[in-house]
């Protein structure tokens, strides 16, 4: 469920709005005791994150605390979640800016590219009438940050592959697109039953290595969604650091890798790696980024998985 994030408008200290020069920065750190809203407006989650920031967390994760605001959706969105502008395109509302990370999902000509994950110019935000941010669970300093500049926050939660479908229906509440959203989620749901019956459950071992050495996607993950779906299974439950070892006892059969981290000469000659299926076979495989990026474009990520292991 996406979470709203109260956004009153500051005061000055003679009790009149404050302007846009007064703001507070987005760079500057945060008092931990500065109130969004009333801490019984809403019940957070996460509470035991980060232990140094609880009066932040319970700011920032709440839910229902703007009902003024939640009643009508937002003129121009910033989103700082690639897979939030991926859904918001989908349904011919792009946001009005987006950070970096973002324009692996953004299309041609992307929009307006106003800073890199939290360091968002507020001067940018007020030129370009920003007037709701959706972020990502684990930024809840920078939706604090944003909530005391006094503009309406979205929190995303965890997504995963089987939450999808809830992922566009939120989405589309938040923009009044609810009737494309449901038809999304409906042709999400729809085409996934049909390319998980093609792959059936053959549960192919899988090591899927994350950007350096060692460093696993494992079962209860994005990826390992992606990887069920396909037909395959991680080697790994979680995800984390796995020894040489291990990998090569696990005997993948296939071994996949995001594009540009990585080839498969340089895996297939690790020490020990010779005697892995994948490597005898030959069955080490990139994968572009955008398709494990979280919710981009998870149908197209399970076919192109389920090719390589045909």
């Amino acid at each position: 469920m996406i979470k709203a994030v109260p956004s009153p408008a500051p005061a000055s200290k003679g009790g009149r709005p404050t302007t846009a020069d007064e703001a507070v920065s987005l760079a500057a750190p945060i008092a931990p005791k500065r109130k969004c809203c009333p801490p019984d407006c809403g019940k957070h989650f996460l509470a035991k994150r980060h232990k140094r920031w609880p009066v932040l967390l319970l700011l920032v994760l709440l839910f229902g605390c703007a009902p003024e605001q939640s009643k009508r959706p937002p003129n121009r969105i910033l989103s700082l979640s690639a897979a939030a502008t991926a859904v918001l395109t989908r349904l011919d509302l792009p946001p009005a800016a987006i950070d970096e990370y973002g324009l692996i999902a953004a299309d041609a000509p992307p929009p307006p590219v106003i800073g890199k994950g939290a360091a968002i110019s507020l001067e940018k935000i007020t030129e370009l009438e920003i007037d709701c941010v959706i972020l990502w669970y684990y930024q809840e300093e920078a939706a604090a940050r944003f909530c005391s500049a006094g503009l309406r926050v979205e929190v995303l939660p965890i997504l995963r592959l089987n939450q999808y479908p809830d992922f566009l229906r939120q989405l589309g509440e938040l923009t009044g697109q609810t009737a494309q959203a449901q038809a999304l989620a409906s042709t999400f749901r729809r085409e996934l039953s049909q390319i998980a019956a093609e792959a059936g459950n053959a549960g192919i071992p899988v090591y899927f290595e994350l950007y350096s050495p060692g460093k696993a996607a494992g079962e209860e993950s994005y990826i390992g969604d992606l990887l069920r779906a396909a037909g395959g299974r991680s080697i790994f439950a979680r995800t984390g650091l796995a020894s040489a070892e291990k990998i090569i006892e696990s005997a993948p059969e296939i071994i996949f890798y995001p594009e540009g981290f990585g080839n498969p000469a340089e895996i297939a000659a690790r020490p020990g790696f010779a005697s892995i299926p994948a490597v005898r076979h030959r069955r080490i495989y990139p994968v572009p980024r955008r398709l494990i990026t979280e919710g981009i474009a998870p149908l197209e990520a399970v076919e192109y998985l389920q090719a390589q292991m045909r």
